[in-house]
């Protein structure tokens, strides 16, 4: 089934094609909009009655490619899984054998959680407030961390450390600081990307204008919030969903 997963507003070549395969479709569609395409994308899947829960649903092809201009309408194939039978737990699975279309479950009542779409800190106090904060290892870092866990937050930063994770070469943990890159300290959280390669890992949408990865290099940056840790640096782990050098 094809579906049209509608944005809000209309101009078809906005820019370059991020990265969305393997992402849940509600994240993709998040990042696709992030890159600059703000009508319907086309989504072809989601069994019988098609996709009612964006979320319980995996991209596995994507047209155009990564960095290719979007021109044309963003198409998305999707499965409950991609390259594997899906593991369903109780009540998660959409259904494909009902004669009539399921009403979707009522949204939990809790704002910070069922509000859409992606936070950023001209759309969201809380986040505007973390960016300004001049102390790393405040409580207002810890309570937003908690408040908005698993939400898309967009922002630019830019890379102020960059180590191995453990013994891999290939695998790093990057600091990131929001706002460009400073050799002075910069307010906001310690985020960081946790035990990841340079490659896959970081979803690029673009490429670097020095082949490299490194110490300095600004970034807009789509990821989703993860955990606080106060007792290890007050690190702020997210999760990247779609990288961008700046």
């Amino acid at each position: 089934m094809i579906l049209g997963i509608a944005g809000c507003g209309a101009e078809k070549d906005a820019g370059q094609m991020p990265d969305v395969t393997g992402l849940r479709l509600d994240k993709a569609l998040a990042v696709i909009e992030s890159a600059g395409f703000m009508d319907d994308v086309d989504v072809t899947g989601g069994g019988l009655f098609g996709v009612v829960v964006e979320s319980n649903w995996q991209v596995c092809e994507q047209s155009p490619a990564r960095g290719e201009k979007m021109t044309t309408t963003p198409r998305l194939t999707v499965d409950r899984t991609c390259g594997g039978d899906p593991e369903e737990s109780p009540g998660s699975a959409e259904p494909t054998l009902q004669t009539t279309p399921p009403a979707e479950s009522a949204p939990d009542p809790d704002p910070t959680t069922s509000e859409p779409g992606v936070l950023t800190a001209a759309t969201n106090s809380d986040l505007a407030a973390v960016f300004a904060d001049p102390d790393y290892c405040s409580d207002r870092i810890a309570d937003f961390a908690d408040k908005y866990a698993g939400r898309t937050i967009e922002f630019d930063g830019s890379i102020v450390a960059m180590n191995n994770h453990g013994s891999y070469n290939t695998r790093y943990d990057i600091l990131i600081a929001a706002g460009d890159f400073s050799e002075n300290s910069q307010p906001g959280p310690a985020f960081q990307f946790r035990d990841v390669n340079t490659v896959g890992d970081l979803h690029w949408t673009n490429d670097s204008p020095t082949s490299t990865v490194g110490i300095g290099d600004n970034l807009h940056i789509v990821a989703e919030v993860g955990t606080y840790d106060a007792n290890r640096g007050c690190l702020f782990m997210i999760e990247p969903i779609a990288t961008t050098f700046r």
